[in-house]
């Protein structure tokens, strides 16, 4: 079967187009079974989002009470989530070429059994060292998860379904920030932080359970090799497209890594309010994740110049007038709808640029997006140990125009 005729049977999992005839009441009702399991597995796939995203943030708000329970510093307890973004960096990009021949209905069904077990490892870790370990397990299985998420979500769906698709997907993004890790944190608070391991590998079971039921099995695509690296390296405008999501992710993380004090320090907000503007933040995410999926298929580099652009206006005004509460709330509205727009904006650029290698473009994405979490946190850290959180803001609205500028100049091929 030639490449194209694969292509085509691809992409008739959940497409609606049915033949007429005799048997035009049976095709009709295949076609909506058809999409129906198509659309569950997407569902499945932005599950598989949340959990990972979760899993990556959760020790953050259990830091303390790791610490204790492994005796070691908090300091070190950190380690916990800038390694796994530094580990699912360096290992994203080569892990998903050394599997890119597999069939990706069972690559990811053994990513959610390394995820699980990765996460009961760490539930019933004692010590630190196998607690770490736990991590470094799962860390492995989250590069590659995100490199291949989308491209197996657009395959599920008819093309022109492609960035809606995408957006569901990474919607997973924003409903971990408004309720994965506030109430993993809440768990691991009140039953221990063990209990709260248990939990994210319970959601491990359940998408486990989605992609077995619900995905039909998906060739793969692309050359499976490194050279598959080699080849999407050569390509000048997918080097842009890495460069811009490393410029605006670190401006994101360098901010919002250190928006509690900047709230309770610059604005006055009492610490007691501090989730709750977070859930409000991650509210606004859910609502600009979806949004975007209208906008982004229509006009891709425009809504990337234009989020780009405002994000560092919201920065500058966070900066300049962020004293009063009314203002900093709006503003983390503002900078919620924004943000969310940029991963489904990013990706869909990511997989328009190297269709026929979309996995290994997409791995290259994924390091650029972990990497910028490590060095927009530690850059953000050196400047408020030297001068307080007010500057964050500022110096991340100046990634945002970078972000921005070079998208306008150098972004202009979109597919």
């Amino acid at each position: 079967m030639s490449q194209s005729a694969t292509d085509q049977n691809d992409r008739r999992t959940g497409d609606d187009d049915v033949s007429t005839g005799e048997d035009g009441g049976a095709s009709v009702e295949t076609a909506r079974h058809s999409a129906l399991r198509g659309w569950l597995a997407v569902v499945g796939l932005a599950l598989g989002v949340f959990s990972f995203v979760t899993t990556e943030t959760l020790p953050i708000g259990l830091l303390p009470a790791i610490a204790d329970g492994t005796s070691v510093s908090v300091g070190t307890a950190g380690f916990l989530v800038s390694g796994f973004a530094a580990m699912a960096a360096v290992t994203a990009a080569p892990l998903t070429a050394l599997t890119g021949r597999l069939d990706r209905k069972w690559l990811l069904v053994a990513l959610m059994v390394v995820y699980t077990a990765g996460n009961f490892m760490a539930a019933v870790a004692s010590g630190y060292g196998l607690l770490l370990t736990a991590r470094i397990v799962v860390a492995l299985a989250h590069g590659v998860f995100w490199s291949i998420a989308v491209s197996i979500a657009v395959r599920l769906v008819p093309e022109r379904h492609a960035v809606r698709a995408t957006s569901v997907v990474l919607g997973g993004i924003s409903l971990a920030s408004v309720a994965g890790t506030p109430l993993g944190t809440a768990v691991g608070q009140s039953a221990g932080w063990q209990v709260a391991f248990v939990c994210v590998g319970v959601l491990g079971f359940l998408v486990l359970a989605t992609v077995l039921l619900c995905m039909p099995a998906l060739p793969a695509r692309g050359s499976g090799s490194l050279s598959a690296l080699r080849h999407v390296l050569r390509h000048r405008a997918l080097r842009v497209a890495v460069g811009v999501t490393a410029l605006i992710m670190s401006g994101h993380f360098l901010a919002f890594t250190y928006v509690a004090p900047y709230l309770e320090d610059i604005t006055g907000v009492r610490s007691s309010l501090i989730g709750v503007l977070l859930l409000v933040f991650g509210v606004a995410g859910l609502v600009g994740n979806f949004a975007a999926g209208a906008v982004v298929g229509r006009a891709l580099r425009a809504s990337l110049i234009g989020s780009t652009g405002l994000l560092a206006v919201v920065m500058l005004v966070m900066y300049l007038g962020g004293a009063g509460v009314p203002t900093a709330v709006a503003m983390l509205v503002c900078w919620g709808l924004l943000y969310a727009a940029l991963p489904v904006a990013l990706q869909t650029w990511v997989m328009r640029l190297v269709p026929e290698e979309s996995e290994a473009a997409s791995s290259l994405y994924v390091a650029a997006f972990n990497g910028a979490i490590g060095v927009g946190s530690f850059v953000g850290g050196l400047i408020v140990d030297s001068s307080g959180p007010r500057p964050v803001m500022l110096a991340a609205g100046a990634f945002a125009v970078a972000a921005m500028l070079l998208t306008a100049l150098f972004g202009r091929r979109e597919a």
